[in-house]
């Protein structure tokens, strides 16, 4: 059996030293080890990783925008990410985890764990990643996993019913609790089936995220409802303007929500 291939992406040369040989020596993983976001995203795709792991702080192009343009990639969309960062509070924690990352490990680490940390990693997502690399396959891995909606809402008792509704027509729920999350999601998360989106959040505004998630390619056919309290007229016509293609305003009544997620889905389904 072939070893397990681990693309590495660090730009202090000591760490990325230190971290291939432990992963190599120790775990006995095959790494191609990169000094940066670029190096990366021209050799990844013929290496065929089983695990991106991406050091968070790094200059002209750091961990998270490394992982977004990786993401581009057809073959690396659904290869799982872990992050190496002596950044570990709550708040950019909760940040990398919206992207779907599998682990966050903090530095300095000792090597023995390190080794542990990602054989755990591999043999929770090995079934998962079995086909990632034929881009054939990789729509119709989407289609055998449950709908899947992005919800980017500040307010936790509002995004909680929003994960209960959901839940109950078989959803499942991938959230953001401000715009800076939802923003990491767009840009490094997994492409979703319809995403809900409040026009007021702290750090970036609903409308602006808008703009984000239309601009990416990935994203141009995603469904997105905007969430807007009553009265906000001027805001939900910008936002059908930038490309949305609904709107409820809150409070909102579940049947309501329920009929235009559908019919909102529906619709996109159809265009495929």
């Amino acid at each position: 059996m072939s070893a397990q291939r681990i693309l590495l992406v660090e730009d202090d040369k000591d760490i990325r030293s230190i971290v291939q040989l432990a992963l190599e020596h120790l775990g006995g993983y095959q790494v191609l080890a990169c000094a940066c976001g670029a190096q990366a995203l021209a050799e990844a795709a013929n290496f065929r990783p089983d695990l991106l792991l991406l050091d968070v702080s790094m200059p002209d192009m750091d961990g998270l925008e490394t992982l977004a343009a990786l993401r581009q990639q057809s073959a690396l969309a659904l290869v799982p990410v872990a992050f190496l960062t002596a950044h570990t509070a709550a708040k950019q924690v909760s940040q990398y985890r919206a992207l779907n990352a599998v682990d966050v490990i903090a530095k300095p680490f000792d090597p023995h764990q390190l080794c542990e940390r990602i054989r755990a990693i591999l043999a929770k997502t090995a079934t998962a990643t079995t086909s990632v690399s034929a881009p054939a396959n990789t729509d119709q891995a989407r289609t055998d996993q449950a709908r899947v909606a992005l919800v980017v809402e500040d307010d936790p008792s509002i995004r909680y019913l929003l994960g209960f509704i959901l839940a109950q027509q078989g959803w499942a729920m991938l959230e953001a609790h401000d715009g800076l999350q939802g923003k990491a999601a767009i840009l490094g998360g997994p492409v979703v089936d319809a995403v809900l989106l409040d026009i007021m959040l702290p750090e970036i505004d609903g409308l602006q995220l808008l703009d984000i998630l239309r601009s990416q390619r990935r994203w141009k056919d995603v469904p997105v409802m905007m969430l807007s309290a009553s009265g906000d007229e001027p805001s939900v016509k910008r936002a059908l303007v930038s490309g949305a293609n609904d709107y409820l305003a809150k409070p909102f009544d579940p049947d309501d929500l329920i009929a235009r997620l559908s019919r909102m889905h529906g619709l996109s389904s159809s265009a495929h």
